[in-house]
């Protein structure tokens, strides 16, 4: 990395607000951090160029990491705007575009007790390899491998895996989902979108009216114990989610812990720390007692994606 080049402008772009912060490569440390809907400005290089101009930060010691949703072709096309509307010459300053799973993997490593809270199993192997699963819109998974001293990241398509199902009344889950797609990938039911559905299905079996939830709301009211259906169907999803987190572990070895990451996990944190879950977990035949071992981890920092853009483009730079 070039001498000059110390810190990072890291911009993460969600569904409905924007976070930017300036965040250094050595300390991995945030400041300057700031949050707004994202109709407050036209377009990601509006906001990004607002910002910087509002920073006590000289440009020629920055770069610049933006973090999935920008509206813009490729990080070259970022880049140019935002020269143009900072006039930053001939040199302008190094812009990178980084996926979330890709950021969060990379700041795997350097996340303390603080950033994380250990679910269930043993003490984290620091130094083995690491999965982490994000759950909301999509079913994400990234693996992080050591390798000649350093780390390396591994964006897989897990979630497309196909669903497996161990009972009668997953087999019949899986019939009914199968009326909507000729393919029933474990995304399908883990997933803000599968949870809803799963709940409608099992509004539809008791004869109920189907009343149309986020994934969120049925979390809350299964946790409260005031919808039967609700709980069915978060029962179901940890279920099947530890059965995922087994496999995920097996897969890739994962003796420095498995990282949950997005706003299902936080939610279901109560249910993910029950016996019931880790049980279904660990349930993997002869490699039960090798599972035990492995601990699950929730990321509850939401300044971990930032941290992790800020090595991704230290990297990035060399």
């Amino acid at each position: 990395m070039g001498k000059l080049v110390r810190q990072a402008i890291v911009a993460d772009i969600g569904e409905t607000h924007t976070r930017l912060a300036v965040t250094d490569y050595d300390r991995l440390s945030i400041d300057h951090y700031v949050q707004f809907e994202n109709n407050a400005f036209s377009c990601v290089t509006d906001a990004v160029a607002a910002y910087v101009r509002s920073i006590p930060v000289a440009s020629s010691a920055i770069g610049i990491a933006v973090i999935n949703g920008a509206p813009v072709s490729d990080q070259d096309h970022l880049q140019h705007d935002l020269a143009k509307q900072l006039d930053w010459g001939p040199s302008p300053v190094p812009v990178l575009k980084v996926e979330a799973l890709d950021a969060l993997a990379l700041a795997l490593p350097h996340l303390t007790s603080h950033d994380t809270k250990v679910i269930s199993g043993q003490k984290v192997e620091a130094k083995w390899p690491k999965a982490i699963i994000s759950i909301g819109q999509a079913l994400g998974v990234t693996s992080l491998t050591p390798a000649d001293g350093t780390w390396s990241t591994h964006r897989t398509h897990a979630g497309s895996i196909s669903f497996a199902p161990q009972t009668r009344w997953e087999f019949e889950i899986l019939e009914r989902i199968r009326c909507d797609t000729d393919y029933v990938s474990v995304e399908n039911l883990l997933s803000d979108a599968g949870l809803s559905h799963l709940y409608e299905l099992l509004l539809e079996s008791a004869g109920q009216a189907i009343r149309g939830l986020s994934a969120s709301d049925i979390i809350d009211a299964a946790l409260n114990g005031s919808d039967a259906a609700a709980a069915k169907a978060a029962d179901s999803f940890a279920t099947w989610l530890a059965r995922f987190v087994g496999d995920i572990a097996l897969l890739y070895d994962a003796r420095g812990g498995i990282y949950l990451w997005g706003p299902i996990p936080r939610r279901m944190e109560r249910r993910l720390k029950a016996e019931l879950f880790r049980a279904a977990f660990e349930a993997k035949g002869r490699r039960s007692s090798w599972l035990a071992q492995i601990p699950i981890l929730l990321i509850r920092s939401d300044e971990a994606v930032l941290k992790g853009a800020a090595v991704a483009l230290a990297r990035h730079l060399g």
